[in-house]
């Protein structure tokens, strides 16, 4: 019997057997190394950055962060208050106030935690920065009153100046809601109001987009022949003003025709005669007839809010408050968007 006996293995064969063995041997132990210090091991990344609001962001966010000032300056002054008078107003600018936030998307959220320098809002999360400077005293109706005009004007000026016409549509029907919430505080508390003075009439531009005039030229002049009908067949003691305003706005009707180069035109769109509801023997019919003109105007400006560019609403606004504040002597109940059909039902008259 023989035996094989293998020779030797030569200096380069061993290099070949063991080189792999050795470097598997030098990961293992690298790795072992590595799980044992684990954990004294951190990758140090830098926390996320909260994003800079743009232009549009920063006005739909400085909205909201007054209507939330507002909502909690309302309620402090309900716990306070023992006036009669002011309380339903104070609770008009709570609702008001919490449909606003609703309606602008609710506090802006980017998706990152807060840090620890955040200040949380009521419940938790993170506050939507005011225009205005939060008081720490007792708030009073007063008090409220004061952010009311504050806030109106900073509702106004924003309308104006974004460039995001649906924006500037809702956040003008906004400032006007908050301008007749701060004249009618104002009244029950017996002073002065502290928003923008009611204009006395509007400035029609000598030039308008027929896209934008048509359709006020239309409502204007469907509320002065509505208001003809009203004083003809109203009681007599109102006969006189309600024609005058008739007269008003068939005078607004034709400026806006004119402003689109449309008067007299075919392309001019107000009508010889306008449909009437079919009850206007009942009782109430004939103001709320009035008052239903008053919102088509209304409709009609905020409609024009969203399509003339920033700097140019002003006349708008104008005419969105004299529509709300001319409905509201008719009757008409307070509306959180004026002008907005998507948002309220027109307004009627109370009782």
């Amino acid at each position: 019997m023989s035996t094989t006996i293998c020779a030797a293995p030569t200096p380069s064969r061993v290099a070949r057997i063991t080189r792999p063995r050795r470097t598997v041997l030098a990961a293992a132990l690298a790795a072992a190394a590595l799980a044992l210090s684990g954990c004294g091991l951190r990758l140090e990344t830098p926390p996320p950055v909260e994003p800079s609001p743009d232009a549009l962001e920063q006005v739909r966010a400085r909205t909201v962060g007054d209507a939330l000032a507002l909502q909690a300056a309302a309620q402090d002054a309900l716990a306070t208050t023992t006036d009669e008078v002011a309380e339903p107003l104070l609770n008009d600018v709570v609702t008001f106030s919490a449909q606003h936030v609703a309606a602008l998307g609710g506090r802006y959220d980017s998706g990152i935690e807060p840090g620890t320098d955040a200040e949380p809002g009521p419940d938790g999360e993170p506050t939507a920065t005011p225009s205005v400077a939060p008081t720490a005293a007792a708030v009073t109706a007063q008090d409220v009153l004061a952010l009311l005009g504050d806030t109106t004007t900073t509702a106004g000026t924003d309308a104006d100046s974004t460039a995001d016409g649906p924006l500037a549509r809702l956040v003008g029907a906004i400032a006007v809601s908050r301008a007749d919430l701060t004249d009618r505080l104002a009244a029950a508390l017996g002073e002065d109001s502290s928003g923008p003075a009611l204009p006395e009439a509007v400035v029609v531009p000598p030039e308008v987009d027929v896209a934008v005039a048509g359709p006020l030229a239309l409502a204007h002049d469907e509320a002065g022949y509505a208001l003809e009908v009203v004083a003809a067949r109203g009681p007599a003691e109102t006969r006189k003003a309600t024609l005058a305003a008739a007269r008003t706005h068939r005078a607004a009707g034709e400026s806006w025709a004119s402003a689109a180069g449309v008067a007299g035109t075919e392309q001019d769109p107000r009508l010889a005669q306008y449909g009437l509801p079919t009850d206007l023997d009942q009782d109430g019919a004939l103001n709320r007839l009035a008052v239903a003109v008053q919102d088509g105007i209304a409709r009609a400006s905020t409609a024009a809010l969203a399509a003339v560019p920033a700097g140019a609403r002003d006349t708008y606004l104008d005419g969105l408050r004299l529509a709300v504040h001319e409905a509201r002597t008719l009757g008409a109940p307070p509306a959180a968007f004026p002008g907005l059909p998507e948002q309220t039902e027109p307004a009627q008259p109370q009782g």
